[in-house]
């Protein structure tokens, strides 16, 4: 029965992540193919999370206003395939700066979304959020895989017109989630504001999801430098994806008693010597183990992430609680860390690492004072990374 519950809500991450696993791994490279530079590429995709910080948090506070999630869930993904239908009628630095601000502003938008309907039905129905989160990840890694291997094959665009069909499954995947009870509407979002344990969670996570920005933004073109095909390419994302998707099956036996904070503090760990490792090394092995490790920088820090707002986001607010984290972490963080990754980067793609590492190792001070103003004790629960609480 809860298999039934969470499959429309694993078709939309499905969706959502065929879209992804074709940006992250292949846009840059689509742009280049257009003539842009490598720091101008490394710009145009800084665009994008400066946009989030407001788009995002807009978008799910109107959501959470209307109550009209699966609709506004759909116009989101619709708008963005127009945006990005723009670039390929353009073909100069400004327009793709222009068109790469108004695509962010909503494709961004569309995981936090589906994230805060999604661990609603978690908190209604009991469901295992990471078995229903893994499908996404599963589809990343089929997606990088298979369509690096086809666009060595057909004509470049191609790049651009599978992001199009994916977001157009996206538009329509949004109407098969369920209509879920209506949460009484909580306009005060100061209660967020001016909440510090939240404030210091967002900071704090938000910077270790941040130092992912070198990895987003180069880590194909680097790879490509030291000659790697693109199918290649995308194997070594998808390899990153299948440590994810393990992490998410099994962790709720894994983590079942784990306090959300120390999750995160394990992926900052991670992130610490995985940075660091692709600063230090250009072997093809290396980068394979490396790449496991995104089970953690990434997994375990959403895992723990999405526990930690399942608890603490006042009734009525979920929505703009996941978004206004999701635009510090993949807005004001990884705006800040691609800026500063861009300048590196063009001067050594070592420094860019290494500058990632650093922002990681911030992130995972702040989540460990957090914890220690929150500590530990037997007379309260803990929470588990499906976000439920356990005596």
């Amino acid at each position: 029965m809860k298999h039934h519950l969470g499959t429309p809500y694993s078709i939309f991450y499905i969706c959502v992540f065929m879209m992804m696993g074709i940006v992250l791994p292949f846009w840059p490279l689509w742009l280049k193919s257009r003539g842009i530079s490598e720091s101008d590429i490394g710009l145009i995709l800084s665009i994008a999370p400066w946009i989030k910080i407001l788009a995002s948090p807009s978008i799910a506070y109107l959501s959470d206003r209307s109550g009209l999630h699966r609709t506004i869930l759909s116009a989101t993904a619709l708008v963005s395939a127009a945006c990005f239908l723009g670039f390929y009628f353009s073909n100069s630095f400004i327009a793709f700066l222009v068109l790469q601000a108004c695509a962010a502003s909503t494709y961004l938008s569309l995981i936090p979304l589906g994230d805060s309907q999604t661990l609603r039905a978690v908190r209604l129905h009991n469901l295992d959020y990471g078995r229903i989160r893994l499908w996404g990840s599963l589809a990343f890694i089929l997606t990088s895989f298979a369509i690096g291997y086809v666009l060595e094959r057909v004509d470049v665009d191609w790049r651009l017109w599978f992001i199009l069909i994916s977001l157009a499954c996206v538009a329509g995947a949004s109407w098969l989630l369920p209509s879920l009870p209506v949460e009484p509407a909580n306009k005060n979002i100061k209660l967020l504001l001016k909440n510090p344990k939240f404030l210091l969670f967002t900071l704090g996570a938000g910077m270790i999801i941040g130092s992912h920005a070198a990895y987003y933004a180069f880590i194909s073109l680097y790879m490509q430098s030291l000659g790697y095909s693109e199918s290649l390419i995308g194997t070594l994302w998808a390899i990153g994806v299948v440590a994810e998707i393990l992490l998410f099956a099994f962790s709720d036996k894994l983590f079942k008693s784990a306090r959300s904070l120390h999750l995160i503090t394990l992926g900052a760990a991670a992130a610490l010597l995985r940075w660091v490792g692709l600063g230090l090394s250009e072997s093809l092995v290396i980068i394979i183990a490396l790449q496991l490790l995104h089970a953690l920088t990434f997994g375990a820090t959403h895992l723990g992430a999405m526990a930690f707002i399942s608890r603490h986001a006042p009734a009525g607010l979920s929505a703009s609680a996941q978004s206004l984290y999701s635009g510090v972490a993949n807005g004001l963080m990884m705006g800040m860390a691609m800026l500063l990754s861009s300048w590196l980067y063009k001067i050594q793609p070592t420094y860019a690492f290494f500058a990632m590492a650093g922002f990681a190792s911030i992130g995972g001070l702040v989540i460990l004072y957090l914890a220690s103003r929150v500590p530990m004790s037997s007379k309260r629960t803990t929470e588990n990374v499906t976000g439920q609480e356990h005596p």
